[in-house]
């Protein structure tokens, strides 16, 4: 059966796991990234998550607004869109049609950026 990588995504044998890496579910290929792609990858996939929620929170605002303080310039814009939105909407229960009537220009970015196939939309 294996495990799956919270990494590269993929299904791999339990040989493909040492002892941490089944508790952390990281392939040996992946835990021989260096460690801020890992990094840059489990919060690009942090932020993606946050538009999946059905709402998001003061909890998950706090940690979007230190997301947009990242030394990475693709998750700093990410986090400062889904905060943006966030702020606007926090509950995804036609959160689209909202910022579609008054925020168009945060909907054109989700789209942009690809964060609106997140949110399940289009």
């Amino acid at each position: 059966m294996g495990h799956y990588c919270r990494i590269c995504g993929r299904s791999r044998p339990n040989e493909k796991f040492t002892r941490k890496g089944h508790r952390n579910h990281i392939c040996k290929d992946c835990a021989k990234m260096p460690k801020e792609e890992k990094e840059s990858i489990e919060q690009e996939e942090e932020i993606f998550n946050y538009l999946r929620q059905s709402n998001i929170s003061q909890k998950n605002i706090s940690r979007l607004k230190k997301l947009v303080d990242s030394d990475d310039s693709k998750i700093a814009e990410l986090a400062v869109t889904v905060l943006e939105v966030a702020l606007v909407k926090p509950h995804k229960k036609r959160r689209l049609k909202i910022l579609a009537k008054e925020r168009r220009d945060l909907l054109i970015k989700l789209e942009e950026t690809g964060l609106i196939v997140a949110h399940g939309g289009f």
